[in-house]
């Protein structure tokens, strides 16, 4: 019997202080949708750079959080002013569509887009493929892209 007790304050423990059962407020639920964007943006640096573990470790915690950010936002968990001072634009431009999926997919090309436009050109010239490789490299380093989504 005092055992049966004993695992029962313990699993009600891990339920209170369980961060998965905590619930989120309105504010860092908001910040997922900068957390998508950098991690869609680190992905596709990381595909330039030739590293794929990492563009698809990347592209995958950005597409968990992004589902995670729309179906709040579906579901009124966040406010308009938290997503309005949090969310980067470009995100908030492209939440339009039929499913999460296919918001996701034009967050993604955004995403994709923004990290890579300098890349390809600089000075109105195009790059060569490995001069392309350098800079992906070095804008992945320096955005500390490798810590995204890791804790």
């Amino acid at each position: 019997m005092k055992a049966l007790i004993k695992i029962n304050i313990l699993f009600i423990s891990f339920l209170l202080f369980s961060p998965y059962t905590q619930a989120e407020n309105s504010k860092e639920l908001a910040m997922l949708g900068k957390k998508l964007w950098v991690a869609f943006e680190c992905s596709a640096l990381a595909s330039k750079s030739g590293n794929p573990k990492e563009q698809d470790r990347l592209f995958l915690y950005g597409y968990e959080t992004g589902k995670k950010f729309i179906e709040s936002i579906k579901k009124n968990k966040i406010k308009k002013e938290d997503i309005s001072s949090t969310a980067p634009i470009g995100v908030m431009m492209l939440l339009q569509g039929p499913s999460t999926d296919f918001m996701l997919g034009r967050i993604f090309g955004g995403a994709l887009e923004n990290a890579l436009k300098d890349v390809f050109i600089t000075n109105e010239k195009y790059n060569s493929e490995e001069i392309q490789k350098i800079i992906a490299e070095n804008k992945f380093q320096k955005q500390n892209c490798e810590l995204i989504g890791k804790l």
